[in-house]
């Protein structure tokens, strides 16, 4: 018992006095410590910074579907076409018969878009997406008002449109004041304005895009009518709690399959687009992480050249001390453990340096800012696992010096 107290006593006695040597040697080289700490530094900076970043885009993807609601699903026509015959559409009439006749689902919003010029006051605004929706559609996306009112599905034919933000600012050029009541031209047609929505940010969980800022929106029976278009581009509805979102989904096809045999309808949930999602950030942040890695692995080669420099340049001072009895492992572990500091410490400057650079970015993206431990905790262990293995083979080298040659100068 009290042989194995001393014989860890002397190991903790000879790491210390490694230890202290080894910072001693990095301080005495102080412009190849600091060259070596810049390498390493960038290395896991650039790992830790695109790991985040990977990470958190994947959580800011989830809390856009959590807005929305796990309960939505989006169908509209297949890309591939429609059966042989008569070209078949997705038709107004049934798309607004979707939620009354389907029990799992308990809301639609059918959208039928169509791009136009706008003019207001005599003065052309330029052109952009016209949206035939319901009254549901601002509910499913969130879209909220700053003065007068949505399309409502009282509006049945009737002339009348809401705007976005962007496009409510240029109408605005002329001279503060309300919009709701006045008439704007839309693709040639006159429309009242009767409701100005709040700036939109754009949701890119579902398949679609809204772009509302820019856009005007109408009763989609007048676009049908208006613009000659029965065919709806696009449906988005959402199932009754405890539904299971592949019950609706069969039933959303189903629905459509009676009504319109040779339609090809694509339906997808926002269950399966967060897998998708998910599977597509993990690949994206092992991507990013191997492209950081390449940067620490230059920083690790010059690790071990600096390493390599510091025995060629203390050949002698290895050499007295294995003529005084140091053993062979401990001239290699005096120059591994010198080697993990310094990885270790640029590590740790890597790590403040990585979070900053995701910190920043996340300000830029308007991202919310999150601290990913396992790249933290990574961050530490790939920095020791690079300075073990780097300072391997230099601390070998050392090992290996025959004090008498080393004295020699050979």
């Amino acid at each position: 018992m009290i042989y194995g107290s001393t014989a860890r006593a002397r190991t903790a006695a000879i790491l210390l006095a490694n230890f202290r040597e080894a910072a001693d040697s990095l301080r005495k080289a102080r412009l190849r410590t600091v060259l070596g700490l810049v390498g390493i530094m960038i290395g896991i900076s650039s790992v830790i910074t695109m790991v985040s970043m990977g990470e958190i885009a994947r959580e800011q993807a989830r809390k856009d579907f959590e807005a929305l609601g796990t309960d939505i699903l989006v169908a509209r026509k297949s890309m591939e076409g429609s059966a042989s015959g008569r070209r078949a559409i997705l038709e107004l009439a049934d798309a607004t018969a979707l939620a009354p006749q389907t029990p799992s689902i308990t809301d639609a919003a059918p959208r039928i878009s169509e791009y136009g010029e706008f003019r207001y006051a005599g003065r052309d605004l330029g052109s952009g997406s016209i949206q035939g929706v319901t009254a549901s559609f601002a509910r499913m996306n969130r879209l909220s008002l700053q003065e007068g009112r949505f399309i409502s599905d009282l509006d049945v034919g009737r002339y009348y449109c809401v705007i976005g933000a962007r496009l409510a600012a240029a109408m605005r050029r002329d001279g503060p004041g309300r919009l709701t009541g006045r008439i704007m031209e839309v693709e040639g047609n006159l429309f009242t304005i009767a409701g100005v929505l709040n700036d939109t940010v754009e949701n890119y969980a579902l398949p679609l895009d809204v772009r509302a800022d820019e856009s005007v929106f109408v009763p989609i029976t007048t676009a049908g009518r208006a613009f000659g278009k029965r065919d709806v581009d696009v449906i988005i509805a959402r199932f009754g709690r405890g539904v299971r979102h592949e019950t609706a989904a069969q039933d959303v096809r189903s629905f459509f399959r009676d009504r319109s045999p040779r339609l090809k309808l694509d339906v997808i949930t926002a269950q399966e687009l967060i897998a998708r999602m998910e599977a597509q950030m993990r690949i994206m942040t092992l991507l990013l992480g191997t492209v950081g890695s390449i940067s620490l692995i230059v920083g690790g080669v010059g690790i071990m050249n600096i390493m390599l420099v510091s025995v060629a340049e203390r050949r002698r001072e290895i050499a007295i001390r294995r003529a005084l009895g140091a053993r062979r492992r401990d001239i290699q572990g005096q120059f591994l453990i010198e080697s993990v500091l310094l990885t270790v410490t640029g590590g740790a400057l890597g790590i403040a340096l990585g979070l900053a650079a995701t910190w920043a970015i996340c300000q830029f993206t308007a991202w919310e800012f999150l601290i990913s431990g396992v790249s933290v905790v990574s961050g530490i262990g790939t920095a020791t696992a690079v300075g073990l293995f780097f300072g391997f083979q230099p601390a070998y080298q050392a090992s290996r010096l025959e004090p008498i040659a080393a004295l020699h100068g050979n």
